[in-house]
């Protein structure tokens, strides 16, 4: 590896390297579309296996869920985080073990998340969000809540929302799309799970960017 770019001296890792990783939560590492089923199928009396399907990034635009537009959503996301969503949520299957995986290889851990996008509850989910980090067991080095991701530079970012990625790589990032039924059509590379093939995966790309082709997982 060559030498290490100056915006990056301050996370070195040895003498000459440096692996940054900006981690997304919501649908990368946290089980968020499950955690609102579960809210709906508590508060409404509904079984969340007629929701339909997972096939939109937008709950309003993903065939059977009972949410009809956007004020719908942010009503019922409002209320989900007032009962502490994001203390409570699953996390998805395999990720704490990989990430603390990642952190014994000295990946440098920058969990970015868009999650105050609802005002009056900033501080619930600020403490909510690290109450669930701690309790997984997930190490991190940095806690950053934006909606302005390209605005954050690293190595190597994980995400799974397609206008996040979109605007990442317009911004001349590395991006690895985490898979999900709703960003199928978004070009690589690509990680299926978190499974140990996936993070082997992962530590070789931060060496050597794959082609759009590559997958790594099951």
């Amino acid at each position: 590896m060559g030498r290490i770019p100056a915006q990056y001296e301050n996370q070195r890792v040895g003498i000459m390297g440096y692996r940054v990783l900006d981690l997304d939560l919501d649908g990368v590492c946290a089980d968020y579309r499950g955690a609102i089923a579960d809210y709906l199928a508590r508060t409404r009396g509904l079984d969340p296996r007629t929701f339909g399907t997972n096939d939109s990034y937008n709950f309003y635009t993903a065939p059977g869920w009972p949410i009809r537009n956007n004020a719908e959503y942010l009503a019922v996301h409002r209320a989900a985080e007032a009962e502490h969503l994001y203390a409570t949520m699953r996390p998805i299957p395999g990720a704490p073990e990989a990430l603390r995986r990642l952190a014994a290889e000295h990946v440098y851990i920058r969990i970015v998340t868009h999650r105050l996008f609802v005002s009056g509850q900033h501080r619930a989910v600020v403490s909510d969000t690290a109450a669930w980090l701690d309790a997984n067991g997930i190490p991190y080095m940095s806690l950053c809540f934006t909606g302005l991701k390209d605005s954050i530079g690293a190595t190597v970012h994980i995400d799974d929302s397609p206008g996040n990625v979109a605007v990442l790589r317009a911004a001349g990032q590395h991006v690895v799309v985490f898979d999900q039924p709703y960003n199928r059509a978004v070009p690589g590379p690509r990680m299926l799970d978190w499974s140990d093939a996936a993070v082997d995966s992962l530590l070789e790309w931060f060496e050597r960017w794959p082609s759009d082709a590559a997958v790594a997982g099951a």
